[in-house]
């Protein structure tokens, strides 16, 4: 065990190391398109950032500046989805509308393809979500995979949508379906994975997040339960490094629940470029923000991150 005198040399020795160090180092941090050290004594480069993609539909851009509003559709029958719809345009704070299938009754996809078309006109501007979410990840009905595969071949073939979100765990073959369907009529894909009562480790998370990108989406998405503030802390981590480390594609992650709610609002700081909000003080899934004050948040942050004349 030191005593004082032995510990007091201890750490004089350890801060004269720190001072001299630089001096020895074979390794300096790289400017701000490099994450990685450069090896200056090897000739190594460092590891370049992925390049940010953006993608475009209709006049919203995904990928820049602050994260993209969306509010879900939560109306139980066709009357009401498309009052909601109705609504949802005429709102500037929102960037997307997400029509929700699962919540209307028992709607087949050639009925809901029809209503679809007439949602999307009411829609104007807004690009256009469609998901049909199984309650086995929180949504309004459990279907299997064929019935689900038929669902979206339905929608794509007849209805009117911008984009589509893809259970990333349905059975492959139908989701390589759906998406090669989806691409050859020039629509968004979109897989997801939702966890509503835990969160992943890190690694598992950022997995995932690249599986879907493997699998040709165009947007990752990933929602997971906090039950903590770490909880949280490690899904925007886990984000940030898919961002800056692997991938450039536009995402969307979120915790959920009271502990995750920062995540909602800091898209921007860690990489995710889009959010879902509440209308209406009805949530879509825990932990939503009402979509006034998430925009007045990320618009104050973004402001802070980006000073006019800096």
């Amino acid at each position: 065990m030191f005593d004082r005198r032995s510990l007091i040399k201890s750490a004089a020795g350890s801060m004269a190391g720190a001072f001299l160090a630089p001096a020895f180092a074979s390794s300096v941090l790289s400017p701000d398109d490099k994450l990685m050290p450069v090896d200056t004594r090897n000739g190594r480069s460092g590891w370049a950032k992925p390049v940010k993609q953006v993608i475009q539909i209709k006049n919203c851009r995904i990928g820049e500046g602050t994260p993209k509003v969306i509010a879900s559709t939560t109306a139980k029958t066709p009357d009401s989805f498309l009052k909601l719809m109705k609504e949802y345009a005429e709102m500037p704070e929102l960037d997307a509308i997400e029509m929700r299938p699962d919540y209307i009754g028992e709607l087949s996809g050639k009925e809901f393809a029809d209503l679809s078309r007439e949602a999307y006109k009411l829609a104007g501007n807004k690009p256009v979500l469609m998901t049909f979410r199984d309650k086995t990840e929180g949504g309004g009905r459990h279907v299997t995979d064929d019935w689900y595969g038929q669902f979206y071949t339905e929608v794509l073939n007849n209805g009117a949508v911008d984009w589509i979100d893809i259970e990333q765990f349905r059975d492959i073959s139908v989701c390589r379906e759906i998406v090669k369907l989806a691409k050859a009529k020039g629509k968004v894909a979109m897989f997801s994975d939702h966890e509503f009562k835990w969160t992943p480790s890190e690694d598992e998370i950022i997995r995932r997040l690249l599986m879907q990108e493997k699998e040709g989406s165009d947007i990752l998405k990933l929602a997971v339960m906090a039950h903590n503030t770490g909880d949280a802390l490690r899904l925007m981590s886990a984000t940030w490094k898919v961002r800056n480390y692997y991938s450039g594609k536009p995402m969307l992650t979120m915790a959920m629940g009271r502990w995750g709610v920062l995540s909602r609002a800091t898209g921007e700081f860690t990489g995710s470029d889009l959010t879902f909000a509440m209308v209406g003080g009805i949530p879509s899934a825990p932990g939503q923000i009402p979509y006034k004050d998430v925009k007045k948040v990320m618009d104050i942050l973004h402001d802070a991150m980006y000073p006019k004349g800096a």
